[in-house]
């Protein structure tokens, strides 16, 4: 006897092999006469040419009739067997009920009838998932969130006491295009920065952040003197850099002074940004550039100025914790950094 072997049980997977089978019987007119000739009444298996008569089939239909009981057998709707002499025919093979088929013989038919209702049936590789209240965030949704260009000034001209300042910028840019907001975000770098390079930025591109990395003193920062020959360092005075935003129609709101000592800003910048993020003392290349990565990772993902501040301390602390209470976040009076978003 030639029969289906269930490969996956009826008892936990009905509607997926309702479906299956519905497919496989279709809507063939002759398929649907011998389907339903064998599931009607009687039990005993019956040869084609008993099968064509009961199914009120023509003669002429002989190998059609044929051709669509080897389909329901090959796919499993029916059952075939050997003749071995039981009808005195001639026939080969003879067709009978295949017993799961019979027990769900009326939802078979009802899926083969309407595709469509099959299809919205939930199964166990296609589940029902009702999901409700998700808020989708779309590529023209981002585009329309604030827009923040970083102005990010390096300078190291000082040989004897050099500075691993292409590191930070490089684990800066990382951490930023690895952010949701990346889209939003434009790190402009100018290295071998002096003057020019803070004025031509400030210009060019209106940055909502200001960043300075280099050495720094107490009444100043280190910038580079511009020229190809050996690296010198000259004095940008805090004085000076407040006169350089106080130069244009559209100061940084915010300048990061990622630089030893730089905490004696406060005074010439506060009056005309709304924070600033100083260093107390002298501070390590390792903690400067784990406060750098961690506070623009964190502005990146929308974070507010002080979430993100106190972010990069935790990644100073980690990386250096003798250091963690060096960087300093000063506000000017009436703003409050935990609402302050730059993205």
């Amino acid at each position: 006897m030639i029969g289906r072997t269930a490969v996956i049980d009826w008892s936990g997977n009905y509607e997926e092999n309702c479906e299956r089978l519905a497919k496989h019987l279709g809507t063939s007119k002759i398929r649907r006469k011998l389907f339903d000739t064998i599931y009607g009444r009687g039990s005993k298996p019956r040869s084609r040419k008993q099968m064509r008569i009961d199914a009120q089939l023509k003669a002429g239909d002989e190998q059609q009739a044929q051709n669509e009981l080897d389909h329901l057998a090959r796919y499993g709707l029916i059952r075939r067997e050997d003749n071995n002499g039981q009808v005195k025919d001639g026939s080969k093979y003879l067709y009978s009920k295949d017993s799961n088929v019979r027990a769900h013989r009326k939802m078979i038919v009802k899926f083969a009838d309407n595709p469509k209702l099959a299809a919205a049936i939930p199964t166990k590789r296609r589940p029902a998932v009702k999901v409700s209240n998700v808020k989708t965030v779309t590529v023209r949704a981002l585009k329309k969130l604030k827009r923040l260009n970083v102005l990010y000034l390096t300078a190291n001209p000082d040989e004897q006491n050099s500075l691993r300042i292409d590191a930070e910028v490089r684990q800066v840019q990382e951490a930023v295009r690895g952010s949701k907001l990346r889209d939003n975000i434009e790190l402009l770098y100018r290295p071998a920065a002096d003057l020019d390079s803070l004025v031509d930025g400030l210009n060019d591109y209106a940055p909502g952040i200001v960043h300075f990395s280099g050495h720094g003193y107490s009444g100043g920062l280190a910038v580079d003197h511009a020229k190809v020959t050996r690296p010198k360092r000259r004095i940008l005075t805090f004085e000076h850099l407040g006169k350089a935003f106080a130069a244009v129609d559209t100061p940084p709101r915010v300048v990061v002074l990622n630089a030893c000592e730089s905490a004696g800003a406060e005074k010439a910048l506060l009056p005309l940004v709304s924070a600033i993020i100083v260093m107390r003392d002298s501070v390590s290349d390792i903690a400067a550039t784990a406060l750098a990565t961690r506070f623009y990772a964190a502005i990146a993902a929308g974070q507010s100025l002080k979430s993100a501040f106190k972010q990069g301390v935790l990644a100073v602390e980690h990386a250096s914790i003798n250091e963690a209470d060096i960087p300093q976040l000063i506000t000017a009076p009436g703003v409050n950094s935990a609402t302050f978003y730059l993205v």
